[in-house]
């Protein structure tokens, strides 16, 4: 049996919806292209758009929690939830959004103090030459929300090969930087771990020499780790080595001894947790 039309004298207009929720036509079209709110019924023969009066409270929410400049795909997460989950879903969603705009507010105040020509923090920062050594590497392209976890997953599966077939760990795992891993540049990331020894071919793998080299180098506790304050790690030991020396062909890394044979889950926000790196070449 067929369910028959709504009778449009039972609807709201597309402009009568529109005054009522305060969305634009325009908005309206939009949401209705999206799935996020369509009218209930559209006349086929006139392609004008009605909608029910009780889509009025999903509209009125959708517009409260577009002043809260949540993109459209988390707001369709707040109104599909069950009405007794929307209030945690926001919660969640605002959490992130307020964590999201303290590192952009560090970030703005490092560039102002970079920009003013102020250096609010200072690091010890020290030099050593780093000999060669062979590497078993996996690249990863990957952008910086993701790439804790990447770094985190490399380091593991190659720890992992390494130790089943018997190579000595010669060193810290490092993540060498073959370009910029932002919220819109993948890198790449290429992370590594020093060994000595044979080891079989592996798909998932490369086996390379990383000749000698010289960098300027400071150690971070894994609150300084986090973004944007890292940055100012990053920008201090540049500055050093510019001064003492000439550009390397090496990219910018990261190294993470394990302090005390603990991982990085391990440790406190205060604990050293890594070492932020710039190959350089000094003329001194």
């Amino acid at each position: 049996m067929t369910t028959p039309h709504p009778s449009p004298s039972d609807l709201l207009s597309l402009g009568e919806f529109s005054r009522r929720s305060r969305l634009s036509r325009k908005a309206l079209r939009l949401y209705d292209t999206l799935d996020l709110l369509p009218p209930a019924w559209v006349d086929e023969a006139s392609g004008y758009r009605y909608y029910a009066p009780g889509q009025l409270e999903r509209a009125r929410l959708i517009v409260r929690l577009r002043q809260l400049n949540l993109p459209l795909a988390e707001i369709r997460q707040v109104v599909d939830a069950p009405a007794a989950a929307q209030a945690e879903q926001l919660r969640g969603l605002w959490q992130r959004e307020q964590q999201a705009f303290a590192s952009r507010e560090a970030l703005a105040q490092f560039l102002m103090d970079t920009l003013s020509g102020e250096t609010p923090m200072t690091y010890d920062i020290r030099v050593r030459r780093v000999p060669a050594q062979q590497l078993l590497t996996v690249t990863r392209h990957v952008l910086a929300p993701d790439l804790p976890q990447a770094i985190s997953e490399g380091f593991a599966a190659l720890h992992r090969h390494l130790t089943e077939h018997g190579a000595q760990l010669s060193g810290a795992p490092l993540v060498i930087y073959h370009g910029e891993v932002t919220e819109d540049s993948d890198g790449p990331a290429e992370i590594c771990w020093p060994y000595r020894g044979e080891l079989p071919a592996h798909p998932d793998f490369m086996q390379r020499p990383e000749p000698a080299y010289t960098e300027a180098y400071v150690t971070l506790t894994r609150a300084q780790f986090q973004f944007p304050e890292i940055l100012q790690a990053y920008a201090a030991v540049q500055a050093y080595a510019e001064a003492h020396g000439e550009r390397s062909l090496q990219p910018t890394r990261e190294v993470y001894p394990r302090y005390g044979g603990r991982d990085w889950s391990e440790l406190e926000p205060g604990d050293p947790a890594g070492e932020v790196t710039w190959p350089f070449v000094p003329t001194t």
